[in-house]
Formats: structure tokens, C-alpha cells, sequence
């Protein structure tokens, strides 16, 4: 039986190495990689779960691959791809591009007193809003257990201010409503906008690196939470 279960969980593992591979999410270097990771429980309680049917289909296995197991959005990684396509894109041609963080408030907490069931019913909640908020050309991923990313392309700091405040609005003690109990969530934003740099004589202009980009707005996340949640903080990037 064990040994059975060991070769279930080899063939479903070989088939989403095969398909991260023809999607071109490999190979991933260690430094590509922020603070911000995938969220690991869930994570693996999910993988564990479909591991024991390895015989799910093609359209499924993509979904593990792409896409977070709990809210409608891209997982971390290929989030983390798509945001530094989109810098590069933004840096080489001059364009605005902004980034947000979006964490929800108090989230931890909350999974820790009532449960992990809790806490993601929760964040597809909060996923929903965020996806009814934003525009069609602009990409949202779940970042780790209580945060999104949401990239705006052809977007400056004017308007990633509006975005974000849109966000905060709809969610300020926004009702989720769990078995008969009621939550109030609210959540903190970070900002980094990169306005566009001029080409220079090697054709490519000289922007800041996605692990900037994406760091200055995690900090930006962390020092709004620090100051009580609820609000929007800008990182100082060009």
C-alpha cells in the first residue's frame, strides 16, 4: 500500500515537472526568489490530496502548475515570472509600470484562533473583490498565505494610487461570512511604480531589477501593516 501510494505521488510529480517545463517555469534560480513564498501548508496538504489521484486530467494538472489552490489567481511563481516579463517589457520600450501588495489585515491571527479553513475561505473572498477591482491587462497572484501581487502595466504612480485606493475602499470591513459567523477584514497595500527610463546607447534602458521592484513594495506592505493596517504606503522607486 505505501509503496503504491510512493509511486502515485512519483508519476503525479513527473507529470507536473513535465508540463512546469513546457511552460518554461523551470529552471528557477535560488536568488529568484523573494521572501514572499508560496504558501507552504496549504501547499502541501493540496499536493498531498491530488498526489493520491495521479490520474487527474491535462486541464487540472495545468491548474496545479499555474494558478493558486485557493483564491482565482496565479500562484507566486509564475506571478513572479510574468512580473519580471512585464518590467522588462516596461523598462525596455519607456513605459509606466506599477506593482501592488496587497495583505489582508489580521489574516494570521485569524487562521491561528479559527482554523486554515477559515483563513482561505477568507482569502478567495478578499481574491474576488481584488479580481472585480482591477483592470482586464492587469495580473493578480497570491503572493503567501495573507498577500496578492497585483501588476498594472502602462500604469503610473497617479494611477496605481487610484487602483489602490479602489482596493482599500472595497475591502474596508468588507463581511465574510463562515458558517454563521461573521469576519470584518481590511487590508494594508504597498505601491512600487517604476516610470520608465530613456533607451541609452545600448538600446536598452537602465531600470531597476523585478527583485527591487518587488522588494520595495513588500517593504512598502510591511511598514503599512506596522502602522495598523488599513491604509497605503508608496516605496520610493523610479
Amino acid at each position: 500500500m505505501v509503496d503504491d501510494k510512493k509511486a502515485k505521488e512519483a508519476e503525479f510529480y513527473r507529470r507536473i515537472a513535465e508540463l512546469r517545463s513546457k511552460n518554461n517555469q523551470f529552471p528557477w534560480s535560488t536568488g529568484e526568489i523573494p521572501l514572499f513564498e508560496l504558501p507552504k501548508e496549504q501547499t502541501k496538504l493540496y499536493a498531498d490530496s491530488e498526489a493520491e489521484d495521479s490520474e487527474i486530467s491535462e486541464e487540472q494538472l495545468e491548474r496545479r502548475v499555474l494558478m493558486d489552490l485557493v483564491a482565482p489567481t496565479y500562484n507566486f511563481r509564475t506571478f513572479y515570472k510574468r512580473l519580471n516579463y512585464e518590467l522588462k517589457r516596461a523598462n525596455r520600450y519607456d513605459r509606466t509600470l506599477s506593482l501592488l501588495i496587497v495583505a489582508v489585515d489580521g489574516l494570521t491571527d485569524i487562521a491561528n484562533s479559527r482554523g486554515m479553513e477559515v483563513g482561505d475561505n477568507i482569502v478567495a473572498a478578499a481574491a474576488a473583490v481584488m479580481l472585480t477591482s482591477i483592470r482586464d491587462i492587469d495580473l493578480i497572484g497570491r503572493c503567501r498565505e495573507d498577500a496578492f501581487g497585483i501588476i498594472l502595466p502602462e500604469t503610473p504612480r497617479s494611477g496605481a494610487e487610484v487602483a489602490a485606493e479602489r482596493i482599500r475602499t472595497r475591502l474596508e470591513n468588507y463581511e465574510v461570512v463562515i458558517k454563521g459567523r461573521s469576519y470584518l477584514i481590511s487590508v494594508s497595500i504597498g505601491v512600487s511604480c517604476f516610470s520608465g527610463r530613456p533607451l541609452v546607447d545600448s538600446g536598452f534602458g537602465q531600470g531597476p531589477a523585478v527583485e527591487e521592484v518587488f522588494g520595495s513594495a513588500a517593504g512598502a506592505v510591511m511598514t503599512c501593516m506596522k502602522n495598523g493596517g488599513n491604509g497605503i504606503c508608496f516605496a520610493d522607486q523610479n
